[in-house]
């Protein structure tokens, strides 16, 4: 029942809501009537999904106090990733490991030896002495290696293959293609046979191509050829060596054009006191 205040002033229609299931919410008078707890209730960002808590809620109700729940079940699980991120930070900051003064004494004492060493291995004596060294050792493995120091007559085809494959791997055949009445194949027999002395470690052999079954045509133009074989493979194969020789020439200049195509090592490039530690050796 309305009071006189009322009565005077009017009545407070915005203070009264309406729980009726009346259409639109209407009152008796047909005027619309509104709660502003129920606009506060709902919030722009809940209507869009961006709900974002912050310690208090105006949903009392059962769904409500679920929403609440799952909010702080999420907020706390995502501190607790954040506090695993930061404790793994501190662990690799702190598991970096410090050395002590006498570690660091030592390493300083490690580092100065190997500058010694260092400077000792760059002095030229010591380099000199250090290739020497290593020359004599590649010759004494050559030495007590196999010797030849002549020049061996291939008979037939069969003797070729054993010369060249019957040999050992760490050896080089050198075998001369040759026949009487070719031009310079009397000279290059003669400097293969002084060749053979100096180079005792090499395997000097000497075929006719007729004996080998090669062709008529190589027989008349293709002499004095020269045939390389290392581990029983070609490695080089030097046909009419007159055309750069001559019809005439010596030792020297068959040892010559040996070295330039690779067959030969060259003998000058050996220091002196090593080649008379190896001539002393040849003559024991």
């Amino acid at each position: 029942m309305a009071t006189l205040d009322d009565k005077l002033m009017g009545e407070k229609l915005h203070y009264y809501c309406s729980s009726s299931s009346e259409s639109e919410g209407e009152d008796e008078d047909g005027e619309k009537s509104q709660c502003p707890a129920d606009d506060a209730a709902v919030e722009p960002s809940a209507l869009n999904g961006n709900c974002q808590w912050d310690g208090t809620s105006c949903n009392t109700g059962p769904k409500g106090v679920i929403r609440d729940y799952q909010r702080f079940k999420q907020l706390e699980r995502e501190r607790r990733e954040e506090q695993k991120e930061e404790l793994a930070k501190l662990a690799k900051k702190f598991s970096i490991t410090c050395r002590t003064n006498a570690e660091d004494d030592k390493a300083k004492s490690e580092e100065e030896k190997l500058e010694d060493e260092l400077a000792q291995l760059m002095d030229e004596a010591c380099i000199q002495n250090f290739v020497q060294q290593r020359m004599q050792q590649m010759l004494h493995r050559e030495t007590a290696g196999m010797r030849f120091g002549s020049v061996r007559v291939i008979k037939d085809c069969n003797d070729f293959l054993t010369a060249v494959d019957g040999e050992d791997k760490s050896v080089s055949v050198i075998i001369l293609l040759h026949e009487p009445n070719s031009p310079g194949c009397s000279s290059a027999i003669k400097a293969l046979e002084s060749l053979s002395k100096h180079y005792v470690h090499l395997k000097f052999c000497t075929v006719r191509p007729s004996l080998i079954s090669m062709s008529a045509n190589f027989k008349a133009s293709g002499v004095p050829a020269l045939l390389a074989y290392k581990a029983g493979q070609l490695v080089c194969n030097l046909v009419r060596v007159t055309d750069e020789l001559g019809e005439e020439f010596e030792m020297c200049d068959l040892e010559s054009y040996l070295i330039e195509h690779g067959i030969l090592n060259d003998r000058k490039l050996v220091p002196h006191g090593i080649q008379a530690t190896n001539e002393s050796s040849d003559e024991d």
